[in-house]
């Protein structure tokens, strides 16, 4: 029904994908497989919201996120999810970096201990140092392609002042959709030794068939819940994000600092919002089907022409978490031959963490013919160490 397969014309449109790859890589010829958004034309539906709004009134004056807004998430989370939301809960912000921000100063003071599970997104750890807070790592533990939470490690790490924990829900670059289990542990960890607990579940819509995502107040209803549309329906320019938070002192504290900076959404970001939400169900379950066809695809592909490399179908995001240490190159050496010889854009593994320069991040949400000439680069620059 939807087209995932034409490949959109995106450059020379100030695109961060693909106009800033001279900056970041020192070179334009790159195919881009890092940035986290997608090739794939938005819902119609959300085009046509824009365009209404924007030829409805001659003005863009400030704007109020309206009950239709409210309904659409709420209903979106309640049918999706089976989360219910009461509006009263929700806060929206332009992002969830800047709602990461923002819990951290309310819920934390310079030099608090915060910690995270790497490999994790980048943010995580540019945000928290640049806020003065202290850095605290438990990386979680891989086990045949499947990545876990090291609980001994993070309660051994929180009893000695931790403040707040960062949870990725989705887990962002591994994939991994956490069960009730393990999200139930966290939490029980967090109440124990009263951690804050902010879970980012930005990719919760992007889930593969035959998983489910379980947002983190399902188990822990004093916990904040970041998300957003943006990268579900591929909308992140428009700036347009939500915190649900039912602890109502913590609600305060950060609605507080949202209000000091007059942080709000757009306009455009609520028409889009509103758009996505009452029209997209039947556009995700094909995009889903679409993203795990790329990644089994990827899977076989690597498989069969570049067997050192390992790679694993995951359970949610379009991000494939990529395993090079097989071919016995350093983390310099793999990322300059992705560069100067395979001519791609993948994100280099450091990026989520000390220990992780032997692997990359590929970002699979494009045509599968795009991501094929891809992969052959890939194969091609790397098969002399195969």
């Amino acid at each position: 029904m939807y087209d995932f397969d034409t490949l959109l014309q995106r450059k020379n449109t100030d695109c961060t994908k693909w106009d800033a790859l001279a900056r970041d890589y020192g070179r334009d010829d790159l195919m881009p497989f890092w940035v986290a958004d997608s090739d794939f034309p938005v819902l119609p539906e959300i085009v046509q919201a824009i365009r209404s709004r924007a030829t409805m009134d001659q003005t863009f004056g400030y704007t109020i996120a309206g009950d239709r807004y409210y309904n659409s998430l709420i209903n979106w989370n309640r049918n999706r999810h089976g989360l219910e939301i009461a509006k009263e809960t929700v806060l929206p912000v332009p992002g969830v970096v800047t709602a990461l921000s923002l819990c951290l100063l309310a819920l934390t003071r310079e030099q608090d201990k915060v910690l995270i599970n790497p490999p994790v997104y980048t943010p995580f750890f540019d945000t928290v140092r640049s806020l003065d807070r202290h850095l605290v790592l438990s990386p979680l533990v891989e086990r045949n392609g499947r990545y876990e939470m090291d609980f001994e490690d993070m309660e051994r790490k929180m009893a000695e002042g931790v403040k707040l924990f960062i949870l990725c829900s989705p887990q962002n670059p591994t994939g991994r959709i956490w069960s009730r289990e393990e999200l139930e542990e966290a939490s029980r960890l967090c109440r124990k030794y009263e951690v804050a607990l902010v879970s980012d579940e930005i990719h919760a819509d992007i889930v593969y068939p035959g998983h489910r995502h379980i947002p983190i107040l399902h188990v822990d209803p004093h916990a904040v819940l970041m998300t957003a549309p943006s990268k579900t329906f591929n909308i992140a320019g428009l700036k347009s994000s939500y915190m649900v938070i039912p602890d109502e002192a913590y609600r305060e504290k950060i609605s507080a600092w949202a209000h000091k900076m007059h942080l709000y959404i757009n306009v455009f970001a609520c028409e889009a919002t509103v758009a996505a939400y009452e029209n997209g169900a039947a556009w995700v379950d094909e995009l889903n089907r679409y993203l795990e066809q790329n990644a089994r695809f990827t899977v076989d592909f690597l498989a069969e022409k570049l067997p050192a490399v390992r790679a694993y179908v995951p359970e949610s995001t379009y991000l494939m978490w990529l395993d090079f240490s097989g071919l016995g190159l350093c983390g310099e050496e793999i990322n300059r031959k992705m560069v100067e010889e395979a001519r791609v854009a993948l994100n280099p593994g450091e990026e989520y963490g000390e220990g992780y320069d032997q692997f990359m991040r590929l970002n699979i949400a494009t045509p599968r013919a795009y991501l094929t000439t891809g992969l052959e680069r890939i194969a091609s620059a790397f098969s002399s160490h195969s």
